[in-house]
Parts: structure tokens; C-alpha cells; sequence
């Protein structure tokens, strides 16, 4: 059973993250707080996907296998997490896609929640109404009092670097896509470029530039 996971993140979106463990794409989905969590510790190479294949992460993993279905992996970016997640799952009705579901606030908030029987805010959590707010209440009550301390992890994503003009965008995409230029290099190719003629204000214009500037480099 695969417990815990460091690789290379290949991919990621709103709710997964395809990892490269060994030669060995694993797609492991994240709780929205979990998601949040992660996208904040990349920092600014969340924005720049070359540099993000090169970051190396680690998360604890749930695998959670059912009968005539695929396996599914739910990651966590702490063991403390994760053992909130697997005290969510011994509530009747709550089964790990729910949990993870559910699990849209910082663990500390949620445990707060179940230790002062709030039903009514439990019950804003997604994938949660009244009848399983009540049920993990009655089940987790004085359980859920140790993660109450849980610290709230940082979730402020990195902003975006300022966004080129669209014409730009245009000729880095023909650079690497069509020309098979890496990213780092169609970059310094059309600052060179808008270095030595920054008036340019359309995709031709700079594609000739960078043609006949790089000649001279």
C-alpha cells in the first residue's frame, strides 16, 4: 500500500497532481485546502512549467482501492492531515471522495467546528449537509480535540508574473511549440529582440527581428 510519495511534479491542476516517482507517473488527488497548500509552497515556479517538472515534492498518501474501480490515491502535504482525513472516513456515510471533498477549510477550523457541536457550519462544507454534519459530530466529538491545535498552513498563491502582450505570448509559442526552442531560450531570444527595437508591436515584426538579430549574436 503506497503510504507516502517524492518525485517531480509532470502536471497539476485544480484537483490532482501527476507526480514522477522512479520512471512512474502517479496521479494523486488533493482536498482543495490540500491543493491550496501545495500551489502556495511553489511559490513563483507554479507560474513557469519548466522549472515546476523540476521541483520535487512530497506528500502522504491515502490509497484507497474499491471493488470493479481504480485505485485512487488522496494526497496531504502532512502526516497530520492525513490522519484528519482517515478520522473523517470512520464516520458512517463519509467515504474517502467525500472526506476529501469536504476537507475545503484548514483542518484546525473543521476539528474547531466538531468540538463545539457546530452542525451548521459543518454543514457548508462541500459535499456535507445537515445529516452528515450531525453524524460527525456525534461520532468525533472529543476525537477531533488534538487536531483544534493543527497549525493553518500557508495558502497564499504566488502571483503571476506581469503578462506579456499578446503578441508576445504568440512568438514564444511559435518559438517553442514549432521551432522547438526550450522556454529559457525563446524568452532571452525576444527580450534581446524588444531590447534592440522596443517599439515592435506585432507577432511579424518581432519574429523578423529575432531572424535577423540572432544572426549577429
Amino acid at each position: 500500500m503506497i503510504g507516502y510519495l517524492r518525485g517531480n511534479i509532470m502536471d497539476l491542476d485544480a484537483e490532482r497532481v501527476l507526480l514522477a516517482v522512479g520512471g512512474i507517473g502517479y496521479e494523486v488527488a488533493l482536498p482543495a485546502i490540500e491543493m491550496r497548500a501545495l500551489r502556495a509552497r511553489l511559490g513563483e515556479d507554479l507560474h513557469d512549467r519548466e522549472r515546476l517538472h523540476s521541483v520535487e515534492v512530497d506528500l502522504f498518501v491515502y490509497e484507497h482501492a474499491a471493488d470493479r474501480q481504480p485505485t485512487t490515491l488522496f494526497g496531504f502535504n502532512s502526516r497530520l492531515e492525513k490522519d484528519f482525513f482517515r478520522l473523517l472516513i470512520t464516520v458512517a456515510d463519509i467515504g474517502p471522495a467525500t472526506a476529501a471533498k469536504a476537507m475545503a477549510a484548514p483542518v484546525a477550523e473543521i476539528a474547531a467546528a466538531i468540538e463545539r457541536r457546530d452542525a451548521r457550519a459543518l454543514s457548508a462544507l462541500p459535499g456535507i449537509g445537515k445529516r452528515k454534519a450531525e453524524q460527525i459530530v456525534a461520532t468525533l466529538k472529543g476525537k477531533a480535540l488534538p487536531f483544534c491545535l493543527a497549525p493553518i498552513p500557508e495558502l497564499e498563491e504566488a502571483p503571476p508574473p506581469d503578462q506579456a502582450p499578446e503578441f508576445v505570448a504568440d512568438v514564444q509559442q511559435i518559438l517553442v511549440e514549432q521551432l522547438g526552442y526550450r522556454l529559457h531560450e525563446a524568452e532571452a531570444m525576444i527580450a534581446r529582440a524588444l531590447q534592440r527595437r522596443p517599439e515592435l508591436s506585432e507577432a511579424q515584426g518581432l519574429l523578423e527581428e529575432i531572424w535577423t538579430g540572432e544572426q549577429h549574436v
